[in-house]
């Protein structure tokens, strides 16, 4: 039986992640497109939910912006079980495992329309279910750089969006494969899922080496998936003539750039890749909606060609889970994939 009320996270003040309850509706309350999931897991993420945390978003410091605001309730990764639906809901039935997007709490209301909620094929977990929303922003950078069968990409920051964005280069036909990340058990995950390539800033100087595995012609793809606009400046030098600098991780700050050197003479097209330039409704032209990438992460894991091993590195009983933002802004080198388990 469904209870009356839902715990979940909400940030209050910038460092500080307490629990609210909400009240939830009867499972005949249910408006026509809900369904009522009991959670089993959900994903952080350690970029946007930890920048909200930490104070760090750029739509802080941006006049005007209206993303994000404090009270903040945290969270877009879930996967559960439907345990109710609402009258016109007929691709879902009570007792499906199902994928989405909901909050950092125990029992979520979601609205099924826009493929908001996926039903599972027995083959993926709740676990990949989860990494499967991450992997859909991995995909929008890598279907913009467009890779072509036989070139060479970097990826620059191998967190959980990186690592995706490298095997995603990989399955469109990239050889030469150069993982690029400070922290080295992150460099060994992605050797293990076939980056060619491993480079660490800390020992290595990063554009000569990818100089090096490229044979000196530099990359045709650099995708920068750190968050640090100071990285921009590697990815730039590092991409090739008429190459492809992607800007997948959000960047947070300013940064000086020599637009001649890297941009102008080498021909390299540098493109933005946030989340929202998916297309809001299939089209003729793009029917690659965030509902749609998302089932393709899906479909990926479930044939086996998107591996998933070894990117959850904790996992975190719900009642442990507020010290859980804490770690991750002042320790995120001890982290990788940070999973929430509800049940």
């Amino acid at each position: 039986m469904a209870p009356t009320q839902a715990k979940r996270i909400v940030f209050p003040q910038i460092r500080r992640a307490e629990w609210e309850h909400v009240t939830l509706p009867a499972p005949e309350q249910l408006g026509p497109t809900e369904a009522l999931v009991r959670t089993a897991c959900t994903l952080v993420s350690a970029g946007t939910e930890i920048a909200i945390y930490s104070g760090t978003h750029i739509g802080y410091t941006i006049p005007g912006a209206t993303y994000p605001r404090i009270p903040h309730r945290p969270g877009y990764a879930s996967a559960g079980v439907v345990e109710a639906a609402g009258s016109a809901v007929t691709h879902l039935r009570v007792g499906d495992r199902v994928g989405g997007s909901s909050n950092h709490v125990d029992w979520a209301v979601v609205d099924t329309t826009g493929d908001r909620l996926v039903a599972l094929p027995e083959e993926v977990s709740f676990e990949q279910a989860c990494l499967a929303r991450l992997a859909t922003i991995a995909e929008q950078g890598v279907r913009l750089a467009k890779v072509r069968l036989g070139e060479r990409v970097a990826v620059f920051g191998q967190g959980l969006i990186g690592q995706f964005a490298r095997q995603l280069a990989a399955l469109d036909g990239g050889a030469v494969l150069i993982a690029v990340d400070l922290i080295e058990a992150r460099l060994e995950l992605a050797g293990r899922h076939g980056a060619t390539h491993l480079v660490n800033p800390a020992r290595d100087d990063v554009v000569a080496a990818i100089m090096d595995a490229s044979g000196g012609k530099g990359v045709d793809v650099a995708i920068e998936a750190t968050g640090n606009p100071a990285v921009i400046t590697d990815a730039l030098r590092a991409a090739g003539d008429l190459g492809r600098v992607i800007l997948l991780g959000s960047p947070r700050g300013r940064v000086e750039i020599d637009p001649y050197t890297d941009i102008h003479r080498k021909g390299v097209a540098l493109i933005g890749a946030h989340g929202r330039t998916a297309a809001e409704v299939p089209n003729a032209y793009n029917r690659w909606t965030r509902g749609e990438q998302y089932q393709l992460a899906i479909e990926l894991m479930r044939q086996g060609r998107l591996r998933t091993d070894g990117l959850v590195s904790h996992r975190v009983p719900a009642e442990e889970a507020l010290g859980v933002f804490d770690a991750l802004a002042d320790r995120p080198q001890e982290y990788l994939g940070v999973l929430m388990e509800w049940q």
